[in-house]
């Protein structure tokens, strides 16, 4: 137990991983409104410090775990909190991103530009990286699509995997370094991607996006508000550690989208035509009726093609493409929710409201009031 008056929480992240600073950013948010407590950065490269040697004991720990740490761990502070489950320990507190949805959110994002073939690149020996296979084949298999997949970083057999799919599969990595080094086993990348293959990654690390030859599009998770929990469960466990272990689990923010996925891969010329007029004149179309209209078919032969093409009513289609841009606006945006709803294509904020609650089980006013 520390000596001052103040609680003083340590904390042991990689600050070279932009998922680990935006969880330090949540954790300097909730600082900001508790002058109380004091933080003290044990690590910012992730590595632990040898417990034989440290004498410095905080009140409690935020760490970001790593393979082969639980006996150390433990002799640094009993009182903890993680923020990865790279190797979680059993038992352990922690606030984690939900990377079933991860996994759920790029499988619907991948469908919804019209692929039908699917591969993930991740490693078996990361928890997050299982998590995000399962809610990815858990989504796949719903809407009766298979999947390949291709565990290690390896890049023979990362390139040999490649040679073997098909023309226009949508590949998912675990994150944006995996994706970032499938890329790089792809010939000629500017040319292939995303006409042959569609690539999409988790973090929006800028660092890795940047080195991409392709713009990356990409998951981001919520380090924000992973951060921030964090800190407000780690207090909870130092006024009461005999309180059970808690599990709590952020979801994503969703999909920044860059050409590395920005293609229709449906081959059928009328499902890919209506796909484009929805995701570029969202807020002009009033409906599937107004879509029909101006593509000037029957309605009975696009909704039969549409379907066909890409597992999807027309319907559920202009639904989720205002709802992920809803989520972009809410996130990044102070528009008013009555323009936020103009802006997808809604007439005014009750019918914005209607469609965000019966298809996220949330109000777009709590959505936003969460993510601050």
């Amino acid at each position: 137990m520390s000596t001052t008056t103040r609680p003083v929480i340590g904390l042991i992240l990689p600050t070279y991983l932009e998922y680990s600073r935006r969880i330090l950013e949540g954790i300097s948010l909730w600082s900001e409104k508790h002058p109380e407590v004091e933080l003290n950065m044990i690590s910012e490269t992730g590595e632990l410090p040898n417990p034989d040697t440290f004498s410095f004991q905080p009140d409690g720990l935020i760490y970001f775990s790593s393979k082969g740490e639980a006996a150390n761990i433990q002799r640094i502070c009993s009182t903890r909190v993680t923020v990865s489950n790279r190797d979680l320990l059993p038992g352990e507190s922690a606030v984690l991103t939900d990377d079933k949805a991860v996994g759920g959110l790029a499988a619907a994002h991948l469908m919804r530009r019209g692929f039908r073939e699917f591969a993930y690149f991740g490693s078996d020996d990361y928890g997050f990286s299982k998590d995000r296979l399962q809610g990815f084949r858990d989504h796949l298999k719903k809407q009766g699509r298979h999947l390949k997949t291709c565990a290690g970083e390896d890049p023979g057999r990362i390139r040999t995997f490649l040679e073997n799919l098909s023309p226009k599969t949508g590949i998912f990595a675990m994150n944006d370094i995996m994706a970032r080094m499938v890329m790089a086993q792809i010939e000629q990348p500017t040319q292939r991607v995303p006409v042959h293959f569609a690539i999409l990654g988790v973090d929006n690390d800028i660092v890795q996006r940047t080195l991409c030859p392709v713009p990356l599009s990409s998951i981001e998770p919520d380090g924000r508000t992973v951060g921030y929990r964090a800190m407000e469960l780690v207090l909870k466990r130092i006024q009461n550690p005999d309180a059970p272990a808690e599990m709590i689990h952020i979801p994503p923010l969703g999909v920044k989208t860059r050409q590395s996925t920005e293609f229709f891969a449906t081959e059928d010329a009328l499902a890919m035509e209506a796909l484009e007029m929805m995701d570029t004149h969202l807020a002009d179309l009033g409906d599937v009726q107004d879509l029909i209209k101006r593509m000037n078919v029957p309605r009975r032969t696009l909704e039969y093609r549409f379907r066909k093409a890409t597992g999807r009513t027309l319907a559920r289609e202009l639904a989720g493409l205002r709802i992920e841009h809803a989520r972009d606006l809410l996130r990044n945006t102070s528009h008013s929710i009555e323009q936020i709803a103009l802006e997808v294509g809604l007439k005014d904020a009750r019918m914005l409201w209607l469609l965000f609650k019966r298809n996220t089980g949330e109000t777009p006013s709590a959505y936003r009031k969460r993510l601050v």
